[in-house]
């Protein structure tokens, strides 16, 4: 998934603005795509691939370095460089298929129609060149997440190929110049760029080219990608100036700004081969004339690592979205052993689990091994009522606590169903309704552990992002144990960031007394702003658990700060798990009421690794142990089945 570079920013000078590169967050090839029984322009029809998806983030980019433009793939150390198409026509704008063993591009090469622009597939190896769209003067391809379906534009609409029988609809049909379609991380839709009266705008729509909505609204937008969490990046002259590198929710009501070098990758990330999570971009940014490929991350010296280095123009990189950790970081052994079942797992009966959600890549592969081991059928739905419609044996639903409160009517319809829910990362009172989530424990653990540092009395600070009811009764909560602690409540949302330049340092500097600073939402800026040595005195926080953050943790302690901090490890297999969970339950096992937590009573628990001053050392040297999650938080990795049978389930 590309976005067309700013090179005349670039070379200004504006250097946090270059157009980062990766493909966004998608759900897993379920089925790796099939060529169709379509004019073959070079060699015979790619037989259905058998491997499994491509772990390490090869790149695949195109070139004019041998004097026309072609395709070319790499390391992602930049190593490797090897020519895939090799043709004397131009082959540019190369797009991998999600699981990395398919690549689309464009190409003007001779062809049964003639010459001009056509959308052709090959191997990842460059074999068996494909062409599979007859539309000329075609660009910007994109893959489906389940890799049956390539979008792209062709002379101003946008057309949707189904690969296996090569059959095409045009989705826009209109007279405004439509371009650059992108498919949404779960497949359901597709969003573009419009002309609309001179200027380009972002819309949105349905797969079938229905329900199209305007997402932007005035100031001329360069390019578009999905972030790893579902909304849009884009490039945008924004009217009121709130961003150029924007982030903005697919129906348009919230715009943040996405900042530049450094920040892009929590949402577009890169990973390298040392699971070392970055950006990757292109453009001229030397001023050399020519432009090159590069990573961007705190761990190079100079910021930048150029992958590329020679005269031509290097661009258009792209990364399959099932690269990287997504089984902490050795994938590779991690992932063989969730392949092999235990003596847990006995498929002998026959289950349909819907699962549906926001489902990063992360969980959509924990959700495919899962059903794959258990040999049950697993069905993707839109939502929880589209689901229970279908008739499903039980939902798994990849949720958050704004979801929790906004789904109320649906949550409550599928319990009165009989249907049971297993709810991930979120946590629902609803009779019939199971959590697999530590965020309540987690929370009120934070809570209390600050309070039983200060002894009990003291002022503390606490930030409720969104201002959410679910948050304020678990502070309240704490605060009923501890009478002499003084709260005070302080504003939060997500459009801006309190923790900001010298907000935490203005704040500890206006009350003495402050003992702690609490939030809901745990900052690395809230972090590293109270254990800035300026300050007058070190108040009690949330550490995030990242890598440098317990690093920045352990070296200031090291120097003798005296900072307190409390981190916790959160659970990072609940897809995975959550799979299991719903199967064992469907074949009759109890769960052990011992393990069930909550006001609900109906929580699974989970037991989270605590990080404190006494133990951040050692914690140190178990980054291999864990996963990392979409900001960069390490996170459990999941359970194996016999783990998770004896953990919540009685004997």
């Amino acid at each position: 998934m590309k976005r067309p570079v700013l090179i005349t920013l670039l070379i200004v000078g504006f250097i946090g603005l270059y157009g980062c590169n990766q493909a966004a967050a998608t759900a897993p090839i379920v089925e790796s795509p099939v060529p169709p029984t379509a004019t073959v322009t070079e060699t015979v029809i790619p037989p259905t691939p058998t491997a499994e998806p491509v772990i390490p983030c090869n790149i695949v980019f195109d070139s004019d370095r041998d004097g026309n433009h072609e395709i070319y793939s790499m390391s992602p150390d930049g190593s490797n460089q090897v020519n895939l198409t090799n043709n004397s026509s131009d082959d540019q704008d190369p797009v991998w298929s999600k699981d990395g063993t398919f690549i689309a591009f464009i190409s003007d090469r001779e062809s049964a129609d003639g010459g001009g622009r056509f959308l052709y597939i090959m191997k990842a190896d460059g074999s068996e060149v494909t062409q599979v769209s007859h539309q000329a003067d075609s660009n910007f391809p994109d893959w489906s997440p389940l890799g049956t379906q390539i979008a792209y534009n062709s002379n101003g609409d946008l057309y949707l190929l189904n690969v296996a029988d090569g059959t095409e609809v045009n989705l826009t049909n209109s007279p405004e110049q439509d371009e650059q379609p992108k498919f949404s991380p779960d497949g359901q839709r597709i969003a573009w760029l419009k002309d609309d009266g001179g200027i380009r705008q972002i819309y949105v729509m349905d797969l079938d080219g229905s329900n199209a909505a305007k997402v932007t609204n005035g100031g001329d937008v360069k390019d578009l990608e999905w972030t790893i969490d579902g909304r849009l990046f884009t490039h945008w002259e924004q009217p009121e100036g709130i961003c150029f590198n924007c982030v903005v929710s697919p129906d348009g009501k919230d715009v943040i700004d996405g900042g530049g070098k450094g920040t892009i990758q929590q949402f577009l990330p890169f990973w390298t081969a040392n699971g070392d999570r970055v950006e990757l971009g292109s453009g001229d940014i030397k001023g050399t004339g020519h432009e090159d490929i590069f990573l961007v991350g705190e761990i190079y010296p100079d910021m930048f690592n150029y992958l590329t280095n020679d005269s031509g123009n290097n661009r258009n990189p792209d990364t399959a979205a099932l690269c990287g950790p997504y089984y902490g970081a050795n994938p590779s052994d991690s992932q063989e052993q969730a392949a092999q079942p235990t003596e847990a797992v006995q498929p002998a009966q026959k289950f349909i689990i819907g699962y549906t959600g926001s489902i990063n890549p992360m969980q959509q592969k924990d959700f495919d091994v899962a059903c794959s081991e258990l040999n049950v059928e697993c069905v993707h739905g839109e939502n929880l009522t589209a689901l229970a419609d279908q008739g499903v044996d039980a939902i798994v639903n990849a949720s958050n606590r704004w979801d929790v409160m906004g789904s109320y009517p649906a949550i409550h319809d599928i319990s009165s169903r009989g249907i049971p829910l297993f709810m991930l990362n979120a946590e629902s009172e609803e009779p019939g309704v199971y959590n697999l989530s530590a965020e309540n424990d987690i929370f009120s653990s934070t809570l209390k552990w600050m309070f039983k540092n200060l002894n009990g009395q003291g002022e503390v600070v606490y930030y409720n992002f969104g201002n959410g009811e679910y948050i304020q009764n678990i502070v309240d909560a704490a605060l009923s144990e501890f009478p002499g602690i003084t709260a005070v409540k302080k504003e939060a949302d997500y459009n801006n960031n309190p923790f900001s330049g010298d907000a935490v340092e203005n704040l500890i500097a206006s009350d003495p007394n402050l003992g702690a600073i609490w939030s809901s939402d745990p900052s690395n800026d809230l972090f590293w702003g109270v254990i800035n040595q300026s300050n007058s005195h070190m108040v009690l926080t949330v550490v995030p658990s990242r890598k440098d953050t317990l690093i920045g943790w352990k070296n200031k302690l090291d120097n003798g700060s005296s900072f307190k901090g409390i981190a916790y490890i959160h659970p990072g297999g609940t897809a995975y798990e959550g799979i299991y969970v719903a199967y064992y339950y469907l074949s009759g096992l109890k769960f052990n009421p011992d393990k069930l937590t909550g006001n609900g009573h109906n929580t699974l628990h989970y037991a989270v690794p605590e990080i404190t001053k006494e133990n951040v050392p050692e914690w140190l040297n178990k980054f291999d142990s864990f996963r990392v999650g979409d900001n960069e938080e390490f996170l459990l990795a999941p359970m194996d089945p016999e783990q998770i049978k004896n953990e919540w389930f009685l004997p």
